[in-house]
């Protein structure tokens, strides 16, 4: 480590944490390898800024996420896993929406038709905020075969960057909006630029972090600090010129609804009916942050994955809450159909037996962070481990789906371990979680 990273590190307080590994070569190599391993593989509200917000814990976590060591008892029938919780009337169910959605087109909801699930507000007009949350993710269009203008990039090339980004963002304590957002600058950038070659896409990521980071985080780390960790592999003079370069190709256009942004917001929506303050309504978050950590943690890595470029960030949002509460609530805090979220929680499955498998994550504090404001850091909870793992998943289901096309998907199971069995049994007006949060 050179004697000016040493000293940018010990500014923001580092010395004791574990720090990112800017070894250049390694991962030139992870990307050489990713390009070369390509034909095996499977292809695939806003932060605030106030320090000082008041989050009050009121959903009780333990009926919102099932503790990490339950015991998974399942019958293994076939080449099928059955829950006792997933028989009967969830498996007809998904069985025959499974048929329905493979052998006609999914007959979405227009965007702009999706109802609005919000609350009245006593400051602006609720239909009219959702109408221009759905506008505005229309706006930030990404293009799913966006690599087929990257001959030289692969799918993996762009989730080994991620989880780069995402380790420099745990070093630096940046923000969880700040790291959605620069993967929505990359994704944006590949969709309407050609041929970027694979030595420039380093630059890009930690390019697109810097001007995220400028936007949403009140301490930014220095221009040097964010050169510092590519080991000199980008020098300032380089990530300033390929700043102007994103913006003029992004139009200027720096304000996207991520999926942190929409996962805020269905997590108030959710808990509205317990939120005690009415004056401050929907303008400071009120949710269980442990719950937050959890379907977070299920989305960074669902995004990791190129095939999440064929969803919505509202879609994958709302599908990941599914995995730890119930397809009602889902529904009813999104204002999705259940055929509107079937495809992208079908999608997700791999990605949540994987963390199934690895267990949950508890809230991780750090030093200077008030502790109400530490689980919207950018932790990296998830890495390309998890990944491959998620995507032996995908390619075990695909496998057994050709095999058995009529069988249950995983979804359907999955929903039955991650969530307590009671809880689907309630009514709409019941889904609505309170008590004291877990942290």
């Amino acid at each position: 480590m050179s004697r000016r990273g040493r000293s940018a590190l010990r500014s923001r307080g580092l010395e004791n944490e574990s720090t990112v590994e800017p070894t250049t070569s390694k991962r030139k190599k992870q990307m050489d390898n990713a390009e070369q391993d390509e034909d095996d593989e499977q292809t695939e509200a806003t932060e605030t800024n106030d320090q000082h917000i008041r989050i009050q814990n009121q959903w009780d976590s333990s009926l919102l996420v099932q503790n990490s060591n339950v015991i998974l008892d399942d019958e293994v029938d076939g080449n099928i896993i059955t829950s006792g919780h997933a028989q009967g009337d969830s498996f007809n169910h998904f069985r025959s929406l499974d048929f329905q959605l493979r052998f006609q087109n999914v007959f979405k909801t227009p965007p702009t038709s999706v109802r609005s699930p919000l609350p009245h507000f006593n400051w602006a007009n609720s239909d009219e905020v959702w109408q221009n949350m759905i506008k505005k993710e229309l706006t930030f269009q990404r293009d799913p075969g966006l690599f087929h203008n990257h001959p030289e990039l692969q799918p993996r090339m762009r989730s080994i960057l991620l989880d780069w980004l995402s380790e420099v963002c745990e070093v630096y304590r940046l923000h969880k909006e700040t790291f959605t957002l620069a993967l929505d600058f990359i994704d944006r950038y590949l969709s309407i630029t050609t041929d970027v070659p694979k030595t420039q896409l380093q630059l890009l990521g930690i390019s697109s972090l810097f001007v995220a980071a400028k936007l949403e985080e009140i301490y930014p780390p220095k221009l040097s600090e964010f050169a510092y960790v590519t080991d000199s592999a980008c020098t300032e003079k380089d990530i300033i010129k390929q700043e102007m370069i994103i913006l003029k190709v992004l139009k200027w256009n720096l304000s996207p609804m991520t999926t942190n942004s929409w996962l805020g917001v269905y997590l108030q929506v959710a808990n509205i009916d317990n939120i005690t303050d009415q004056d401050l309504g929907f303008v400071f978050p009120q949710f269980s942050t442990h719950a937050f950590i959890q379907i977070s943690r299920l989305c960074d890595l669902s995004l990791l994955d190129a095939s999440s470029l064929n969803f919505r960030y509202s879609v994958i949002a709302a599908a990941a809450i599914y995995y730890h509460t119930s397809e009602q609530l889902v529904m009813d805090i999104s204002g999705f159909n259940w055929a509107d979220l079937y495809p992208c929680v079908k999608w997700m499955a791999p990605f949540a037996k994987a963390i199934l498998e690895v267990g949950q994550c508890a809230l991780k504090l750090f030093p200077h962070i008030p502790p109400e404001d530490c689980h919207n850091i950018q932790t990296h909870n998830m890495d390309m481990s998890l990944v491959d793992l998620a995507l032996s998943h995908q390619a075990d289901f695909q496998e057994k789906e050709r095999d058995s096309p009529s069988s249950i998907d995983l979804s359907a199971q999955l929903v039955g371990l991650l969530t307590p069995p009671s809880f689907r049994k309630e009514s709409s007006d019941d889904s609505t979680l309170d008590g004291d949060s877990i942290s």
